[in-house]
């Protein structure tokens, strides 16, 4: 490849057009998860590094290499010397890397175990051996080798006499060793990287001190250890490019890590802060190489004369030294070894691609290979790795969202790494390989983890293909199709508007056409109210019916109608202001469905006199909830067909007594309509329950159906056995909890139905009302406290691809299927109602395009299960009517107290 293509026009600057384009580009459209391929001959690589799997740091002839002596310094506690002992056991990584099916492994050759003092007079036949063996046993098996010649392992001896990379000689050092690998192993060697990430060499090595060789205190020195790793580099190309390209064919390169950085606020200054953010670490080292041969303009004018000069002989020699651009991203730098002082008052993030953009635009579009990407665990994770899984999954997203509709010509990516090993900094804290090594075991066994698993797939489909079941359906909804909205409270506004004025007035018709009041004429007002004279019902009635909804569903308010909690001191105005409702909404062909009780974030939604006695934790509220039932229904059921009487009781995880008192609450409740008005009224009774989706966080795999199964009993079954089922709690949340109880004397007691009280319970239903949001994934391994449940022993997930709303909350559609197929697989085909689906945005968004997605997505799911599954679904209600009673949650706005229509409203 001649230098004179390599040469580019370059762009310093451009990237910085990168945010101002991703804050442009269509939410959530561009966030939704892409179901596509890689191109053809995409490059699927696994990679490691010699210091921290090799082992064997004295083993045939090898010398020291600065890592060996800066872990036996300082306050550092353990070593590399065996890492993960790929040196006696190459038969374990290569079976690793025939189970991932990858194309390539990048892996680092180990300088001083080929020149044990640094220089080609200390040659090392037996280390030579061993990667030609390794290269040999590659070839076999179909995989292609990426060779690192120097990642981060600089042989102590020209530490020790040299000071390492400060001197300028270590540069001829480097490209001696490197003429001696590339006329040893370059006809099997088709891709090379000469130096691994030299901003962490540099900045930490000789900077900072967190990094070997660990040296600090001359604020200087960092850069001029860049200078001369790039020197090295540079060298180390034109040597390829000159002497062996033309016979061996392959590409070189420089593997350079960045972080990614976002404006903590969308001025131009904030922007100019990130783009010098990214210029001082990923820059530093590109823009030479891939722009102009010199520094970028932040570095020079905030350095001075801390950062070297290149004379113009050597800008040339560096500029455009690199067949492609390879690329390092993750915890190296992110989050880990980035400095406050480098991000420039600015946020990190991680998104990788927005800086793969950001690298096509800054450098004309190079091609990339990213040569190290992933995430980690903590230490004591084996097999199963999740939250590893999951940030490769995003972070491939990315990538093939980078080439399908960024057009970043991303040539090849490696996921890091092949197995566990010697973190660097962070020893063996974390983990981060695919394969699982038990460092404790006598030859150090790989077992493939989650990810590696994940990955295996991953490579087999090139992608994410197109499945069926995640095509949209088409179709319609049977005609009597209940279509809802849903709203936590109304409007009350409980004095008449109209006709409460007892004067007379007369028309003046012949003057100016105003009515004059007549003075001293009153009439007696022996009209009777009109449920049209509350203006507050017409006006949101009015707007129901914009909506051209055929049902409306809305709570009562427990606490105002019996504010003393008595039936014989009802609020009967307030009772008649819902009965109006109610018969307003039949006016306009709406349907009411009407909760009799549900408790808010603030409020438990019983009357004060029962909360001061201990709410629902006693029999008497039963009770109390059962004579205000009788007395709702006596009131308001001519009017109200569709009745449920307790919204969400399995929320907020009440104590289980409170869960046994409200389940009776609700059957007391179902079994008076049943009896007493029933026959005269024909309306249905249940209950809602909360029922947000648990998966096992291993698609793939049938190790956590068990756990997901035990939340579910918890969440769901719980409430929804006793009613839908034979009466009782679920058997495993039983046996679960007496399991509990004895080993941890933790007293969680769940109270017995006698078989009068499952008689009482069983089949008090005339429909399975739910509430559905979104889905949490679930496995059985601790890995972050936060996120453990100590109860269920299981611990709660998110996949990074999912779309998340403005409070966080992901938006995952095939959740709702799930949940529906669920219930009507556990309790017999039951007529089914979703009576609140829906997501949070910003209130002042009016063009609400995330929660358009989200009804769109959540109701085609709802049509999947109706149409090839089965489901009996007779409803849905959209959450919610407006921001004013469920806000961020309105199809309407509120605008100065005035309705506002929002875009999802009309969709």
């Amino acid at each position: 490849m001649s230098r004179s293509v390599l040469r580019v026009a370059g762009g310093p600057g451009a990237g910085q057009n990168t945010w101002e384009r991703f804050n442009k580009l269509p939410f959530p459209e561009d966030e939704a998860f892409l179901y596509s391929t890689f191109p053809e001959g995409f490059m699927w690589s696994v990679g490691s590094a010699a210091y921290q799997s090799e082992g064997a740091f004295e083993k045939d002839g090898k010398g020291l290499s600065v890592w060996d002596t800066f872990t036996r310094g300082g306050n550092r506690i353990a070593t590399g010397d065996v890492g993960s002992d790929s040196y006696h056991n190459i038969h374990g990584d290569i079976r690793a890397l025939q189970k991932l099916g990858v194309s390539h492994y990048r892996f680092s050759f180990s300088w001083p175990r080929i020149f044990p003092n640094g220089t080609r007079s200390s040659f090392n036949e037996a280390g030579v051996s061993y990667y030609r063996n390794l290269i040999q046993r590659l070839k076999e098996i179909g995989v292609q080798p990426i060779v690192t010649l120097y990642h981060w392992d600089l042989p102590e001896s020209l530490q020790r006499t040299y000071q390492g990379w400060i001197n300028p000689v270590v540069v001829d050092f480097f490209k001696d060793f490197a003429d001696f690998c590339f006329r040893e192993f370059g006809d099997d060697v088709k891709y090379w990287i000469t130096i691994d990430n030299p901003f962490v060499v540099a900045w930490h090595g000789y900077g900072t001190g967190l990094v070997a060789p660990g040296m600090k205190g001359d604020p200087g020195l960092p850069f001029r250890v860049g200078h001369n790793l790039l020197k090295a580099h540079a060298a180390v190309w034109h040597l390829y490019d000159e002497q062996y390209r033309p016979k061996q064919g392959g590409q070189i390169s420089i593997a350079l890590a960045s972080h990614w950085i976002r404006p903590i606020k969308t001025r131009r200054e904030s922007i100019q802060a990130c783009q010098c953010s990214l210029n001082f670490v990923l820059g530093w080292f590109a823009k030479p190489i891939f722009t102009d041969g010199d520094y970028p303009l932040c570095m020079k004018s905030n350095l001075s004369s801390r950062l070297p000069s290149f004379t113009e002989e050597e800008k040339r020699a560096i500029n455009g030294t690199a067949d492609f651009f390879a690329l390092s991203f993750g915890p190296v730098l992110s989050f880990h070894l980035i400095n406050e002082s480098l991000k420039f008052g600015q946020t990190e993030d991680l998104d990788l691609r927005r800086l793969l953009y950001w690298i096509k635009a800054e450098y004309d579009n190079p091609r990339i290979f990213i040569v190290e990407n992933g995430w980690f665990v903590n230490g004591n994770t084996k097999t199963e790795d999740p939250k590893h899984m999951y940030y490769l999954k995003r972070f491939i997203m990315e990538t093939l969202k980078s080439i399908t509709y960024d057009n970043v010509r991303v040539m090849g990516y490696t996921a890091w790494s092949l197995v566990d090993g010697f973190e660097w900094s962070r020893e063996y804290g974390i983990r981060r390989g695919l394969f699982y090594v038990d460092f404790d075991s006598p030859n150090l066994k790989r077992e493939p983890k989650t990810s590696a698993l994940f990955y295996q797939k991953l490579i087999e489909k090139n992608g994410f293909p197109l499945l069926p079941e995640n095509m949209p359906a088409t179709g319609v909804f049977p005609c009597n199709f209940a279509w809802g909205v849903a709203a936590n409270s109304i409007q009350v506004e409980v004095t008449p508007s109209q006709f409460i004025d007892p004067n007379v007035y007369i028309w003046n018709v012949s003057g100016n056409g105003e009515l004059k009041k007549l003075s001293e004429a009153r009439v007696s007002s022996r009209r009777k109210t009109h449920c049209s004279d509350y203006a507050a019902i017409r006006y949101q009635v009015s707007q129901i019916r914009r909506m051209h909804v055929s049902h409306f569903h809305f709570f009562l308010n427990w606490s105002s109608i019996l504010p003393t909690g008595k039936v014989s001191e009802a609020n009967t105005t307030l009772l008649g202001y819902y009965k109006c409702f109610a018969a307003e909404l039949l006016q306009g062909n709406v349907t009411p469905v009407v909760t009799l009780w549900h408790r808010t974030a603030k409020h438990s939604g019983l009357p004060a006199s029962m909360d001061a006695k201990k709410g629902w934790q006693s029999m008497e509220t039963v009770l109390a909830f059962v004579k205000y039932a009788r007395l709702c229904f006596k009131h308001l059921g001519d009017h109200v067909k569709m009745w449920i009487t307790l919204n969400e009781p399995n929320m907020g995880n009440p104590e289980y007594m409170v869960g046994h008192h409200l389940l009776k609450a609700h059957a007391l409740a179902w079994h008076v309509y049943d009896k007493e008005f029933r026959e005269a009224q024909k309306g249905q009774v249940s209950l809602t329950l909360h029922m947000d989706w648990v998966e096992p966080a291993y698609s793939f795999s049938r190790d956590d159906v068990e756990p997901a199964i035990r939340v579910l009993d918890f969440r769901i079954g719980w409430f929804a056995e006793p009613i839908f089922g034979d009466g009782d709690y679920p058997e495993g949340m039983r046996k679960w909890l007496q399991q509990r109880n004895t080993l941890d004397l933790f007293g969680y007691h769940l109270p017995v139905f006698s078989e009068k009280d499952k008689k009482l319970v069983r089949g008090t239903y005339d429909f399975f009302a739910l509430s559905h949001f979104t889905t949490t994934l679930v496995f059985e391994r601790v890995e972050e406290k936060l996120h453990y449940d100590d109860k269920l022993e299981v611990h709660y997930l998110l996949d990074n691809t999912w779309v998340r709303s403005r409070g966080r909350v992901p938006v995952v559609p095939w959740g709702l299927r799930k949940v529906l197929n669920w219930v009507k697989t556990k309790y017999k085909n039951v007529p089914i109602y979703i009576m609140a689906n829906g997501v949070d945005e910003d209130q002042a968004r009016l063009q609400d395009n995330l929660r358009i997605y989200y009804i769109y997505n959540y109701i085609n799911e709802a049509l999947k299960a109706h149409l090839l599954d089965g489901v009996n679904l007779q409803g849905y209600f959209a959450y919610a009517f407006n921001d004013q009673s469920d806000p961020g949650f309105g199809l309407y706005g509120v605008v100065h107290d005035e309705l506002v229509v929002k875009s999802s409203l009309m969709h």
